[in-house]
Order: C-alpha cells, then sequence, then structure tokens
C-alpha cells in the first residue's frame, strides 16, 4: 500500500532571528523521550536532524524510527533568491521515495507545489492571493493506491479564506470531495495570533508568550473535553527546544527535546 500523507500548513510563524553567538549554526539534534508509568524515561531516542547550509537554511532533514534507525532523509533545494524550489526523500535504503518541487509568483509567493512519488500516486497543491498577498484560496489534490483494493483513488479539497482590514483570517470554507463547503470558525488575538479554530467536530485552543511563539495548544472534542494537548519551550534566540505531548487525561506521554550545534 503507498501511503501518502500530505503536510498542509495552513497557518504558522517561523521566527528567523539570527543566534546570538558569533557561532554558525550546523546542525539541530532532537531526541523523544516517552513516559513510562508516569515517569519520564531517561534513555531518549534520536528523533530528527537537520543540517544547516552556509546561510543557516535546512538543507538536510534526517527522521528515525522509535528504534532510532534512520527511515527518510530529505535533501532541499534553494533558488539564488532564496526559496525552496525542490526537496527530495530518500529511503533509508538511499532510493528516492517522492519529489516534490515548487513555483512561486513574481513576487516570491508559493503558487504551487507537485509531490510526485516513485511507486506512483502524487499530491499536489495550488495557491491563490488577492491584491494584498493574502492566501484566499487553496486546492489540495492527491492519487494514491490501496493494495487490497487493487484500485487507485484520488481526492480533492478546496480551503477559501476570508480576511478583516487588518489582514487577519476571519473565516475559512472547506469543501472536500465535491461536498457542501463549511464554515471554520477562527478567532485572533488583538497582535493577529489564531487563539481559537472551530473545524465543526473539534476545536483548537491557543496561548503565546510574550515573543508570539506558541506555548500551549489543546485539542478539545465536540463536548469541549480535551483530546490532547502540546507545550512547547523556546530558547532567548526563539528557538522551539522542547516539546510535551499530553493524553486525553492531561497526562504527559512523550518529550520531545532539541540541541543546536554551532561550531
Amino acid at each position: 500500500m503507498l501511503l501518502v500523507i500530505g503536510l498542509i500548513a495552513i497557518s504558522g510563524c517561523t521566527n528567523n532571528k539570527e543566534p546570538t553567538s558569533k557561532k554558525v549554526l550546523v546542525e539541530s539534534r532532537t531526541l523523544k523521550y516517552k513516559y513510562v508509568d508516569g515517569k519520564l524515561d531517561s534513555t531518549g531516542t534520536l528523533y530528527e536532524r537537520i543540517f544547516f547550509d552556509k546561510k543557516g537554511r535546512d538543507s538536510i532533514i534526517e527522521n528515525y524510527n522509535d528504534g532510532g534507525s534512520l527511515f527518510l532523509r530529505t535533501v532541499l533545494y534553494f533558488d539564488s533568491a532564496g526559496n525552496k524550489v525542490k526537496s527530495v526523500d530518500y529511503k533509508s535504503d538511499g532510493n528516492v521515495e517522492s519529489t516534490t518541487e515548487y513555483k512561486y509568483s513574481n513576487k516570491g509567493k508559493i503558487i504551487a507545489s507537485y509531490r510526485k512519488h516513485t511507486g506512483g500516486g502524487f499530491n499536489q497543491a495550488q495557491f491563490f492571493y488577492d491584491s494584498l498577498g493574502n492566501r484566499i484560496k487553496e486546492i489540495w489534490t492527491s492519487k494514491w493506491y490501496i493494495d487490497y483494493q487493487n484500485d487507485w483513488y484520488t481526492s480533492e479539497v478546496i480551503l477559501i479564506r476570508k480576511y478583516n482590514d487588518n489582514g487577519y483570517c476571519i473565516g475559512v470554507k472547506e469543501s472536500a470531495d465535491g461536498k457542501p463547503f463549511e464554515d471554520k470558525k477562527t478567532v485572533f488575538d488583538s497582535l493577529g495570533h489564531i487563539i481559537y479554530e472551530d473545524w465543526g467536530n473539534n476545536f483548537r485552543k491557543f496561548q503565546y508568550d510574550k515573543n508570539g511563539n506558541k506555548i500551549e495548544e489543546l485539542s478539545l472534542d465536540i463536548n469541549n473535553k480535551l483530546v490532547n494537548r502540546w507545550v512547547s519551550f523556546y530558547d532567548t534566540n526563539n528557538v522551539l527546544i522542547e516539546y510535551y505531548t499530553y493524553n486525553e487525561q492531561n497526562k504527559p506521554t512523550q518529550l520531545l527535546k532539541k540541541k543546536m550545534i554551532y561550531k
């Protein structure tokens, strides 16, 4: 069975501040720790490694399974303007799993991406903007194969966004596979941070620190009961260094801890 995973970034912010150290950032390593019987297992396993180029950009990303073995290696390519134009995913044996290409407008806005899997199937995205540069529409199309059914399937999701005079998204409509559009609700604080999202059958609440970093996210069901909770901690350079996951009983289940390596 070909597993097709679409990573859709509906909203998010990254902080690109240079580190205060004069040393050059060359790598980050993230270890995963699990909680056993409510206690943190001190023996972590390697979860992710990111290698940075001379301009401080992600150039190689390695992902590891729970046993600490490499299962995916992604190499990123950029154009002269600094736009990510291509990424190639390699399996642990070195064979290519998928290739993604990105296209941009003359204003530097991403307008399309196309991910092709070597075993067949694809993920395609198209992005549309208004005159102010707000992304007002997205079309996501996927094709994948289910081996036990011996058949190919396709899916299309359309998102339409509405903005207020301050440029904050105040409403999202979604249509999946030709179904009628459903309204999604988004609430912002005075600084433009998303603090609440209503996706019909689930809800999300967010909190931020004084630097605008997201420090807590709650996932709630239709009855307003906790499903998951995530808590994040940042260093003085606003780099995410610790990420805790909690279950529906609000008990910690996992910790991701990042170490930045300079030379």
